[in-house]
């Protein structure tokens, strides 16, 4: 497994957060299209069995990545603050990276060497590029008359909330295939779009650059934790001590076939990219292939998955 960064820039709104178990479903239907259902099935069965090809991390803004989380309660009484200047100082950088969600390379790798008073939110870096929410109004049209219906006098307008950035993104990935074969999946999934209304021109995204190994982080020679980049489900063994931040989340199948499969999957509890957890030795990635989560054809399909692993950064933690 080899560590990549890829940097895609939006060619249309997007209507999904691009996180890690999105951009895996999307992956695999790009790799569905290109190299048949026997290399998919493969690909899952190796999922399943703990053994992943790829894993994705969150997007981030390019040049930054998540603010670990509990940075700040690690950061406490690390030093004696003799003036008011000084207080004042330091309660400035704490709001500024309590109200962070993301901060620059080089401040990411103080933090995980314990450097925290050297790490800035931007150190020099760009801002953020903002997100822009839009709500789209949208009709709804009967897949039979291919009309909009307006059935006992209910409106049948509904909106849709649609991002636009002039930004790009980062995306990191661990993975078992080769640049070139990789480049080639990628390129198509992003350009078929990410996420929700993609078959309206939703999610286009333009891989920019080659697919090349990241060598940017700056690991400790003996960590004693790791921060996660990705979204993820721990299985059972994966460390538990640590600070983190979990979500649930309803995810959507991307496809039905038959009236009784259902477009949903189970809700699932992820703990955030950014967590942070005691790990020794650090292993590369964590979590888990969170499987039975959707009715195919009337029954529980075990073909339908959701890639709930996470890259980990190792880190030293404070004793």
């Amino acid at each position: 497994m080899n560590l990549f960064k890829i940097t895609i820039k939006p060619i249309s709104s997007y209507c999904s957060p691009l996180q890690s178990d999105t951009l895996f479903g999307a992956f695999c239907w790009s790799y569905l299209y290109g190299y048949g259902e026997s290399a998919l099935q493969k690909l899952i069965s190796n999922y399943k069995s703990g053994m992943p090809d790829i894993i994705f991390s969150n997007a981030f803004p390019s040049g930054r990545l998540p603010m670990p989380v509990g940075l700040d309660e690690s950061m406490k009484g690390t030093a004696l603050l003799e003036t008011k200047q000084e207080k004042y100082k330091k309660y400035i950088a704490d709001k500024s990276r309590k109200q962070a969600a993301t901060v620059s390379l080089d401040g990411f790798n103080d933090i995980i060497n314990g450097r925290h008073e050297a790490a800035e939110p931007d150190n020099g870096c760009s801002p953020e590029p903002r997100e822009e929410p839009q709500l789209e109004w949208r009709n709804m049209v009967s897949r039979e008359t291919d009309t909009v219906e307006n059935i006992d006098g209910a409106s049948s307008l509904f909106e849709v909330e649609q991002f636009f950035t002039e930004g790009s993104f980062d995306i990191y990935l661990y993975s078992a295939f080769a640049p070139v074969m990789l480049k080639d999946v990628l390129a198509k999934m992003f350009s078929y779009g990410i996420g929700a209304q993609r078959s309206v021109g939703k999610g286009g995204f333009h891989l920019e650059g080659e697919v090349e190994p990241f060598q940017g982080f700056q690991c400790p020679s003996d960590p004693n934790g790791f921060v996660a980049l990705s979204n993820f489900v721990p299985q059972r063994g994966d460390p538990t001590e640590g600070s983190y931040k979990a979500f649930v989340k309803y995810p959507k199948v991307s496809y039905t076939e038959k009236p009784e499969d259902s477009p949903f999957k189970k809700p699932i509890i992820f703990l955030q990219a950014g967590s942070v957890f005691q790990a020794h030795p650090v292993k590369e990635f964590y979590g888990s292939c969170v499987e039975h989560i959707a009715l195919k054809n009337g029954s529980v399909s075990d073909d339908i998955i959701i890639g709930a692993y996470t890259i980990a950064v190792p880190c030293c933690l404070d004793a």
